[in-house]
């Protein structure tokens, strides 16, 4: 790309740079959900960059940065980590770059395009580097970051030459850095030395993340950092021949060194508890395996510091609620004993007394596994628009009825197809005498299916939503015996919320359903229960900070902007539900801490008999999720506790224990946000709406009623 640039005045440091490629863009890129990345190792590992070309031997002198020989990009940023204050530092050295030094007129020094491949970093964690370049390098797109020099003081009047000859100078150097798709002018500082073989310096800096709309970084439950990336990097260029070849990438690339691993206590102490607690999700087919992969012996001995740090603090495996919550089916939490035992294998060096190519092999699924009677996908592939970053879409899926007596569903789950841009999904059941209706609107506007902000958008009285999925959710398998009834003429609709950031990959997403037979009907000692279930919405309300400002930090403004992009009830939902709530605007819109807001809510249980799941939504704001039956009362009991709200495990809990909700009985709804728990590309006031930088305090109660479908008490 870059050949030449004249007359500027600029120097080696223009490598400098570079860091800000590997710091901001591999620790400050706010990942939307696992990007297209289907293996967490890096992808790409060699580096090119153009060669300086025309060079004048009388005047000129090349040098060339090649990657792995002797040029170092360091980095360090202020993290929280496992509510530990800490530095995190990590480097890279696959990086190229020409410079051609003009000993006549330094000032007509030229540097071409310097090059860095930022999938290479390399931290003190490798499982740190695993989830960087996976959720926020997304760097099987963007593996590598330029810069482009275009001004340089400091440089000295004249170039030393001769044999031994040496030119000192201190430098400042301003740039173009380009990170994935956002280019921005950067300046730094430092020195550099150059002699008749060699150049070397060392230059430093500091680079605001948010500057780029890619940070500070995030991960709920987990780690958060600063602002602030600071930088040093170590140049050592050579001298070489005009018209010498670039190193070659396939022998940088094979030259890599392999993993190795030390022997040390593992098969009767650690491993038992991987393959009963972490390999179910995390190999092929688990929910986790996009993310981090675990499918042999080595995986895990390779992210041994890693392993224990996220188990000591409790985010993996993921089971977001509390010891305050009720007891749970299908609680993966690791005990004490558990924790400590991988903590003290990590701690004495990660070792191995298996091979490392052995297999894991899981236990068991963290979850009841579905029947997969009826795999329903929608009509038609869908594919959105980047016009539409945040795209709501419903989908007709027609359940098989072969008798024409209507359908027990026993269980359900939806599988998305493009996970890197799906959202969330809310299933509907319409009623037979909506099928017209569902029909005119698919396809109406020549793609499958219709727009649907808010809920089906569709106008047939009696349309309910009967269940959904947000990342982290397992399939839903009712008690035997209990399910949902489809009528006949009954047909499905799947809302699905789509989120583009940089691609539409075309989408087929399928709902599955275990349904009951008529053969199983029959030998049925008594009917079927019809489960019953509820949505419960609370008011959002944050306003901006007092640093912040701009015309979107106007809640007005923001009432106006739904509006435009969602339309319908849209604008309207945000006070409707402090109304419901019995509030007024100021009761939630003040924030504390400097940067949160909650929101509580005291609603009427709409359904009575025992209690099945509970279910908390919030968006990437979330911070604290609550339910609390009949609270401020000798009853009182807490359903729920979520402490740490992550929006990537949304589960639903199913109680262990018996509960009753009777009638009467008042739940209580508390959400907690934090504004820097996601970021925006500019301030804006966040209350209740559709968009990933909206927010949502939803809601779900199941119950299984005291009487089957037949009006007979159940037994």
């Amino acid at each position: 790309m870059v050949e030449r640039v004249k007359g500027l005045k600029r120097g080696p440091s223009f490598f400098l740079a570079g860091v800000v490629a590997l710091i901001a863009l591999a620790l400050a890129t706010r990942g939307q959900w696992a990007w297209v990345l289907n293996d967490d190792e890096a992808q790409t590992r060699d580096v090119e960059a153009p060669t300086l070309t025309d060079i004048d031997t009388s005047t000129e002198r090349l040098y060339r940065i090649a990657p792995n020989d002797g040029s170092t990009l360091t980095y360090s940023v202020e993290e929280n980590l496992a509510a530990a204050d800490r530095t995190a530092s990590g480097s890279t050295s696959v990086m190229a770059g020409d410079i051609a030094i003009n000993t006549d007129d330094p000032d007509a020094t030229r540097l071409g395009q310097m090059v860095i491949n930022v999938e290479m970093l390399e931290s003190d964690s490798t499982l740190r580097d695993k989830r960087i370049r996976h959720d926020f390098l997304e760097s099987t797109h963007w593996p590598f970051a330029t810069f482009e020099a275009t001004e340089i003081s400091g440089l000295p009047a004249t170039i030393a030459t001769g044999d031994g000859a040496t030119t000192e100078a201190d430098i400042t150097i301003t740039g173009d850095l380009t990170l994935k798709e956002a280019t921005n002018p950067v300046t730094f500082s430092g020195s550099a030395r150059l002699t008749d073989d060699v150049i070397t310096a060392t230059v430093s800096g500091t680079v605001l993340m948010s500057d780029y709309d890619i940070g500070p970084i995030h991960v709920a439950a987990l780690v958060h950092t600063g602002d602030e990336i600071d930088f040093t990097l170590d140049i050592s260029a050579d001298r070489v021949d005009v018209g010498a070849a670039p190193a070659d990438a396939d022998e940088l690339a094979s030259n890599l060194v392999d993993s190795s691993y030390g022997d040390g206590a593992f098969s009767d102490t650690v491993l038992p508890v991987i393959e009963e607690r972490c390999a179910a999700c995390h190999t092929a087919g688990g929910p986790g395996h996009s993310t981090v992969q675990l499918e042999t012996v080595g995986d895990v001995a390779e992210l041994a510091d890693g392993i224990a740090l996220v188990t000591e603090s409790r985010y993996m495996p993921p089971f977001p609620a509390s010891p305050l919550s009720l007891k749970f089916e299908h609680d993966y939490s690791l005990d004490e004993s558990e924790i400590a035992a991988i903590k003290e294998w990590a701690d004495s060096g990660g070792g191995i007394d298996v091979e490392p190519d052995t297999p894991l092999r899981p236990d068991e699924v963290p979850f009841e596994p579905i029947e997969r009677d009826q795999v329903v996908p929608a009509r038609g592939t869908y594919v959105g628009d980047l016009a539409k970053k945040d795209d709501y879409r419903c989908f007709i899926h027609d359940i098989a009825d072969p008798e024409g007596d209507g359908e027990w569903i026993t269980g359900m789950t939806f599988e998305p197809d493009k996970l890197e841009v799906v959202h969330h999904s809310i299933v509907y059941r319409v009623p037979a005498e909506g099928r017209e209706e569902a029909e005119r609107l698919d396809g109406a506007d020549g793609r499958p299916g219709w727009e649907c902000f808010g809920r089906s958008n569709m106008e047939t009285p009696g349309v309910e939503s009967i269940g959904g999925w947000a990342p982290g959710q397992q399939p839903r398998v009712y008690p035997d015996g209990v399910g949902i009834f489809l009528k006949p003429g009954e047909m499905i609709v799947n809302q699905i919320h789509y989120h583009f950031d940089h691609d539409t990959p075309p989408d087929q997403s399928v709902l599955v359903f275990d349904t009951v037979s008529p053969e199983e009907l029959a030998a049925r000692d008594e009917p079927m229960t019809h489960i019953t279930g509820r949505s419960y919405l609370t008011p959002a309300e944050g306003p901006c900070t007092p640093e912040e400002e701009g015309p979107l930090c106007d809640r007005d403004n923001m009432l106006e902007l739904f509006d435009e992009l969602y339309g319908g009830i849209a604008p309207f939902i945000p006070d409707a539900l402090i109304r419901a709530c019995g509030g007024q605007l100021d009761d939630y819109n003040e924030l504390f801490e400097e940067t949160k807001f909650s929101s509580s809510c005291d609603l009427k249980a709409q359904d009575h008999g025992t209690l099945y799941s509970v279910l908390g939504h919030m968006h990437e704001f979330g911070d604290a999720y609550r339910m609390t039956l009949n609270p401020d009362t000798p009853e009182e009991r807490i359903l729920l506790d979520i402490p740490r709200w992550s929006f990537e495990w949304q589960l639903y809990y199913v109680p262990t224990e018996e509960v009753r909700i009777e009638e009467g009985d008042v739940i209580r709804f508390e959400c907690t946000w934090d504004r820097r728990n996601n970021t925006m590309e500019e301030p804006r006031y966040i209350t209740w709406n559709e968009g990933t930088v909206d927010e949502m305090c939803f809601s779900s109660v199941s119950v299984i009623p005291d009487v089957n479908s037949e009006g007979e008490p159940r037994r």
